[in-house]
């Protein structure tokens, strides 16, 4: 089977969801999708039935070429923005070719997001015949969007589980380990402000690690037990997550959030958001973590000190319940779901 993937910014664990399904499929994909930044320190290149394309400088027509060529038998589209990739998804819809569309935004109930709803049947649904959402917090928008509950997939995203297999926590390292970008939206300011209080209290006892780089890495507070790494390539990160304490994400607005995924997977118990999409998933409190209000600094100070504090027992059950959430999501379910559509 030919699958088409129009994407915008490919990632690493959507090319091991790719990856699982040839091998247990054989399916074909031909990927279009931004190309990459110079800058970027990890690329993703072709390989063996995934062939990868970049679409910038293609019109509608060389992309419909192209398409025509491959023959689809699916057609995967990563939202509904760009207009040359809505061309295809309508022309191949008319045809009776199964059209996806992926979605990971959080229905808040924003006046764009209202706007969005009244317009889907004009601009979006005309476009697909199914919508494939990261979780329960995207499920409410794509029904607002018009989509019945049996077009409406879920587990858009999976954390490459294989390099998973043998990542455990054996005991308690009395660490907070965060990875993921240093910007605004990720709440590190506030993460920064409950550290610097804590190290004028003479409270920071435990460790921290800082994983990744931003904007926001001068702001890293200078401690003794602070540590910044500022790139780790994917494929090392399962190493680095073997023994690492707790995982922490303060984000202030996470859409989804595949990091929590790995975590669980690691099997490090997780501090995290209301805000973060994947918590809705991964995390149950007081089994494998908290959650806590973006905002609230003092709910934060006030979880580091009682983690950081909690007999080795106790973490290793919080661990152990990580292990057991981390398979809500997997790979041969992604495989099974996308390949479903073709005989619904």
């Amino acid at each position: 089977m030919n699958i088409l993937v129009l994407y915008t910014k490919l990632t690493d664990y959507w090319m091991a969801c790719m990856q699982h399904d040839v091998a247990t499929k054989n399916n074909n994909y031909l990927v279009f999708r931004k190309a990459p930044s110079p800058e970027a320190p990890f690329k993703i290149h072709s390989e063996n039935k995934i062939t990868i394309k970049d679409a910038d400088g293609l019109s509608s027509s060389n992309l419909q070429q192209r398409a025509e060529e491959f023959k689809p038998h699916i057609i995967y589209i990563s939202g509904w923005t760009d207009k040359r990739y809505l061309k295809i998804a309508k022309h191949y819809k008319k045809q009776g070719i199964p059209v996806i569309t992926g979605m990971d935004n959080q229905w808040l109930g924003t006046p764009k997001q209202h706007l969005a709803s009244l317009l889907s049947p004009f601009y979006v649904k005309p476009h697909f015949n199914y919508i494939w959402v990261a979780g329960i917090p995207q499920y409410y928008f794509a029904k607002k969007l018009g989509f019945k509950t049996e077009n409406i997939l879920t587990g858009l995203y999976c954390a490459n589980q294989n390099l998973f297999k043998n990542i455990a926590q054996t005991h308690k390292t009395n660490q907070f380990l965060f990875i993921g970008r240093l910007v605004e939206h990720k709440g590190l300011k506030i993460l920064f402000k409950v550290l610097e209080q804590l190290i004028a209290e003479n409270k920071l006892n435990f460790k921290v690690h800082i994983i990744g780089n931003g904007p926001l890495g001068p702001l890293i507070p200078v401690h003794a037990n602070i540590k910044h790494t500022p790139f780790v390539n994917p494929n090392d990160l399962p190493q680095l997550m073997a023994n690492a304490g707790y995982m922490i994400l303060p984000s202030l607005y996470e859409a989804w959030g595949v990091v929590i995924h790995e975590a669980a997977l690691a099997g490090l118990p997780i501090i995290t958001t209301k805000e973060t999409g994947a918590a809705s998933a991964f995390v149950i409190n007081n089994y494998n973590g908290c959650t806590y209000d973006a905002q609230d600094s003092q709910a934060l100070k006030e979880l580091l000190l009682k983690y950081s504090n909690l007999p080795e027992e106790d973490y290793l059950l919080l661990s152990k319940g990580s292990k057991a959430l981390a398979n809500k999501i997997n790979l041969e379910e992604w495989s099974a779901k996308l390949n479903a559509v073709l005989h619904a």
